[in-house]
């Protein structure tokens, strides 16, 4: 299995109960292995996503899409995204666990577009370190649309893997997002980390050149409950998407949609805004 992509584990786990079985367990021990990492327990980690109903997302969930084999760099730390009213809790947890703040600031200092987000803060243990992203929406992982790229706007919860875009990241492909481009990102920033992620192997494609692909184009609107995103119930794979009601069980939502925006393919005096959009409920 560690030859396999997220993708590749999710077919086979629709071929019988003992390969979803093994599935499962592959990817909640390559969940533990993440956690042995950064805590002395390696059930903390899983532990804190479920009681602070957070998630994990950056280079540490596009390491566990891609296959374990053939993938040759490590995450450089953990990027944990949480709601503020389970903030608290959260930096209690890890506090606990031996991590001190080191900066707190506001999530303009993040290479991501500075929308969403309340404040980040980052902590270190002295060996690893974790950076905690609070939302700033009544959805934990509603940042994550606002990442330079396509290829890291994924998360794991305590039960879920989400890919957004798998048809390209699970090839190693991403776009980029206009957003970070024209919503205040630092550009130097941005820079960096696109840079990081193309000396991990990431290839950047132009829109047009991704139109074969379906559900790519960067000025189409998607929503996550959409055919063309990727989730996979790590209690209960294989799973290909979610309703809103799966959806509003697990982060409290109705549902989220984005677009990435632009200039639209072959048109350029035209030009459409990147937005994200937290569906709640209102009752």
């Amino acid at each position: 299995m560690d030859y396999c992509d997220v993708g590749d584990l999710q077919q086979y786990a629709a071929t019988s109960r003992q390969a979803t079985e093994q599935v499962r367990d592959y990817l909640q021990r390559r969940l533990r292995c993440v956690g042995g990492q950064y805590f002395c327990n390696a059930d903390t980690l899983l532990d804190i996503l479920c009681t602070c109903d957070a998630v994990i997302s950056g280079s540490t969930t596009l390491h566990i899409l891609l296959p374990k084999q053939g993938t040759p760099w490590a995450p450089m730390d953990l990027d944990l995204y949480v709601l503020q009213m389970t903030s608290v809790l959260l930096m209690s947890h890890l506090m606990e666990e031996g991590y001190a703040i080191v900066t707190k600031g506001e999530s303009e200092d993040m290479p991501y577009t500075p929308m969403h987000e309340e404040h980040v803060e980052q902590l270190t243990n002295g060996k690893h370190s974790i950076d905690v992203v609070v939302s700033g929406t009544a959805s934990a992982p509603s940042p994550i649309f606002h990442f330079h790229s396509t290829a890291v706007m994924n998360f794991i919860s305590a039960d879920t893997i989400f890919c957004t875009y798998p048809r390209l990241t699970l090839q190693q492909l991403s776009l980029m997002n206009a957003g970070a481009l024209y919503d205040g990102g630092d550009m130097d920033d941005i820079g960096d980390a696109v840079q990081k992620y193309m000396r991990r192997g990431l290839h950047y494609v132009w829109c047009k050149d991704s139109h074969n692909i379906s559900h790519t184009c960067k000025v189409a609107t998607h929503i996550v409950t959409d055919s063309s995103t990727m989730w996979l119930n790590l209690n209960a794979a294989p799973q290909v998407t979610h309703t809103s009601h799966e959806l509003f069980h697990q982060f409290g939502v109705l549902d989220m949609w984005w677009c990435l925006g632009g200039m639209p393919c072959g048109l350029e005096a035209a030009f459409c805004h990147p937005c994200v959009e937290v569906i709640e409920d209102e009752l």
